[in-house]
């Protein structure tokens, strides 16, 4: 059931003592949730009364948290406190205990941020052997405060609790799209609330460079738009950080996404300068900086001792992905460089001018740490490789020597059902179904081809495996990518297969009707995120062709107990091609706090109901407490959008629909012409939460269609048919939203069809196969994007209506 935002604090925390010793200990509505939690009798009041108490060591630093903790117990509960610093331990509510100052100044990767939150005998005792563990527990002591009937309180309970990995990272893109001060300290407050202790902070591109250089002030001054921060600017969000617990990693591009700073600088590309203007548009471009020019490493020698005197991290990195290397192949005069010191080709030569990079780096006591394309066996051991490209990556890597994080699947400025984000683990698992044909078994092979919104098609091929029981298990290949699960749902030997699985950027799941060996390209599709692509192919191998063999393809493998140490965590990337400042809490929260659990959280901890459940809880709470914007920010876009502060149709439609997941919205816009920086980013599908919660809980009910669940379902159908003329009415009234008319036409058509379908079940009225086939068309219109917008609303009366056949 979707909570609303007062009820979501009113959980199953708030049980009688004795149920709440009993239950099972993710009903806290914690998130991440603790390592070791035990459950007590009784709780421990919050009231005016209120106070905390510093014993053992002390600082300015912890000073800074009392008050934190103070004005957000005073968010939470509305009390106004009467004095919340307490004269002794004894009188304190909240104790925080710690032992001795941090081992260095400056945090690192192997800052201990262990805690220990004891709740018994009217006192709180928040216990850590140094301040950051007591920064990560105080999240803890604020997200246990809830109330019922008679007070406001935190439930008794001892908690031990450490971090599974120790680069627990979000990635937020300021080149692309400008983002406030405010709005990236409000982003370090959420960073601190889910216990993630690395910003990454992508600071240039190819469209924009936000440092302040005094060394090479047209980096900034030549920026599109001219914003950028100084560098007393950038001083001042280091040390907000760190009060939180948070290092700061600078990201400068090298030597590649480097536009912006050939347009400022000439002299330090690789091409011709007469075509270095910059640029608007998204995606990956030419320019490459010269490696065989002195003057180069003179500005990377100037920029990173820049860098360093703002940021003290250890960490720099350089970017170094996605090096177009048309530059260094068509000049002459680097093609001889290579010759002359014997390097074989242009990604030796990156390895090459990294090399020298690494040692400008040393000489400004930082170590190097880039995206999968700068890894390289001639590059020393201290580097860290950040993989967007996939498990295998983070695998070559730590069997070479070196440290990794894994950035694939976590990526959140794409819109993705928080459940993928959630199953993905930053240790590579290795193939987890058995591929290999056994006696009295038998196969079949589809290879299946499927559109893109931009570039060629995605190909491969789909196995299905059927023991001597009649159970399948299947498989999918596809070119550059190791061997995949498809978890099977549905299965008829050659005729229908309907089966999902994670793959590198995305949850995908395959519908396919089979026909005399070939996928009917007119009602097979992939759903990709939540985007549904056409699929056709053939069957080309199976039992029942003489001579075929399932197909030979790469396998992936499971990192070596003894390598998982190389594996330092994860981070989430929020690029800004499609966020500005005001959707950025949008795309961020709440799938932060479950990709957050993932990072700090026990492996085992996989419940994605009881994930779902809590993340919901922590997104009010967030709210109330953190001050983040992600519930409060699309009701302001949508008074502007619809000129009213009632704005109750549209909120009611934003319930069962979402924003095309993947990078569907990004094609889209693309084969519009309007992949640039100045595509609006306000209209009504930049206000939609990423995924429905509403329609997650549908599909429950549809694929258990009881009279009771049926009801329910009807009650959502009907609100959206009451809904209808009102939304669109408003949405006529703007020019911003009245491409988006087609979205809530369409929903109402599904809840039109989703309540004849309810009444169909409650009546025993069976369908013809010729009305089964017309629904479905109806179903797959309306599941086309709209104004990039798609109804999910189709997924429950999709499973209503298989529910038929």
């Amino acid at each position: 059931m979707k909570k609303t935002v007062l009820s979501l604090f009113v959980s199953t925390v708030l049980m009688a003592p004795a149920a709440l010793a009993d239950a099972p200990n993710t009903d806290l509505q914690l998130m991440p949730y603790p390592k070791e939690v035990t459950l007590l009798d009784g709780k421990t009041e919050i009231n005016q009364d209120f106070s905390v108490y510093i014993s053992g060591y002390s600082s300015e630093r912890l000073d800074k948290l009392t008050q934190r903790i103070i004005e957000r117990v005073q968010n939470q509960t509305g009390l106004l406190l009467k004095d919340p610093i307490a004269k002794n331990k004894d009188q304190a509510t909240l104790v925080i205990d710690v032992k001795q100052a941090a081992k260095s100044d400056v945090q690192n990767i192997n800052t201990d941020e262990s805690y220990q939150l004891v709740s018994k005998n009217n006192q709180i005792v928040l216990s850590a052997d140094y301040p950051d563990g007591a920064i990560d527990g105080a999240e803890t002591f604020l997200q246990l405060i809830t109330f019922d009937k008679n007070a406001t309180f935190v439930p008794n309970v001892k908690i031990d609790d450490e971090p599974r990995f120790k680069h627990r990272g979000l990635l937020i893109d300021s080149s692309r799209h400008f983002v406030e001060l405010d709005t990236i300290k409000r982003q370090i407050d959420g960073m601190a609330s889910a216990k993630l202790n690395v910003l990454h902070w992508h600071l240039t591109d190819d469209q924009g460079w936000r440092i302040e250089s005094k060394a090479y002030p047209l980096l900034q001054e030549t920026s599109l738009g001219g914003q950028f921060y100084t560098q007393e600017e950038l001083k001042d969000v280091v040390s907000y950080a760190r009060d939180r617990g948070i290092r700061v990693v600078p990201e400068i591009n090298l030597p590649s996404h480097a536009s912006q700073i050939v347009k400022a600088y000439p002299n330090l590309g690789s091409g011709d300068p007469s075509t270095y203007e910059g640029t608007i548009e998204w995606g990956v471009f030419p320019p490459l900086l010269d490696p065989t020019n002195p003057e180069v490493f003179e500005f990377v020698d100037a920029i990173v001792g820049e860098m360093a005197e703002i940021f003290p991290d250890k960490s720099l990195h350089i970017g170094g992905d996605e090096p177009l290397y048309g530059e260094w192949e068509n000049n002459t005069r680097i093609q001889k460089y290579m010759k002359e010191h014997d390097i074989k080709d242009e990604r030796g030569l990156q390895a090459h001018f990294n090399a020298k990079v690494q040692k400008i780096l040393t000489k400004h006591g930082k170590d190097m740490s880039g995206w999968d394309e700068i890894l390289h066996p001639d590059l020393p051991k201290t580097i860290t490789i950040q993989s967007w490209r996939g498990h295998e990556s983070l695998e070559n890597a730590a069997a070479e020597g070196y440290q990794g994080i894994l950035s694939t699947g976590y990526y959140i400025d794409q819109p993705q059902p928080t459940d993928y984000h959630y199953r993905n683990d930053p240790i590579p698992t290795g193939l987890t179904v058995d591929d290999s044909l056994h006696a009295g078994e038998t196969f079949e092979t589809y290879t299946w081809r499927k559109p893109r919104g931009k570039g060629s098609d995605r190909t491969g091929t789909l196995t299905i495996i059927t023991d001597k029981n009649g159970d399948a298990r299947a498989f999918t290949d596809y070119a550059g990518k190791p061997r995949a699960e498809v978890f099977v749902t549905e299965y008829e030997a050659g005729k229908r297969f309907v089966g999902h699985f994670d793959n590198f950027m995305s949850y995908t799941n395959f519908v396919l009707d089979i026909e005399d060996g070939e996928i009917q390209p007119d009602t097979s599709y992939q759903v990709v995120g939540n985007v549904r692509w056409p699929t056709s192919g053939e069957k080309t191998a199976g039992s029942d062709i003489k001579n075929s063999a399932i197909p030979e393809h790469t396998r992936p493998s499971a990192l070596p107990k003894e390598l998982e140490s190389k594996i330092l965590g994860g981070e989430m990337t929020l690029w800004a091609e499609n966020v500005s400042d005001e959707t950025l809490a949008v795309r961020l929260y709440p799938r932060a706090y479950a990709i957050a659990e993932r990072f700090w959280s026990p492996k085992d901890l996989t419940d994605e109901d009881s994930m779902f459940e809590r993340m919901q809880s922590v997104s009010a709470w967030a709210t109330v407490s953190v001050g983040l914007e992600h519930e409060t920010s699309p009701y302001t876009m949508r008074v502007r959008l619809a000129g009213t502060t009632d704005v109750s149709p549209l909120n009611t439609l934003a319930t069962y629909i979402e924003p095309a997941q993947y990078y569907a919205r990004n094609w889209i816009k693309f084969n519009n012409g309007v992949y640039h920086q100045f595509e609006r980013l306000n209209r009504y599908v930049d206000t939609l939460v990423v995924e429905s919660y509403r329609v997650r809980d549908m599909e429950k009910l549809a694929a258990s269609p009881t009279a009771e669940n049926l009801k329910a379902l009807q009650s959502d159908f009907s609100t959206v048919i009451g809904n209808h003329d009102a939304v669109v009415a408003m949405m006529k009234r703007n020019h911003s939203m009245s491409d988006s008319v087609a979205a809530a036409k369409a929903a109402y058509e599904m809840a039109k069809l989703g309540n004849a379908l309810v009444d169909m079940k409650l009546e025993n009225t069976t369908l013809s196969s010729k009305d089964i086939a017309k629904y479905q068309k109806q179903i797959a219109d309306a599941a086309q994007p709209k104004d990039e917008i798609i109804v999910a609303l189709v997924r429950p009366v999709e499973i209503l209506l298989n529910s038929f056949k």
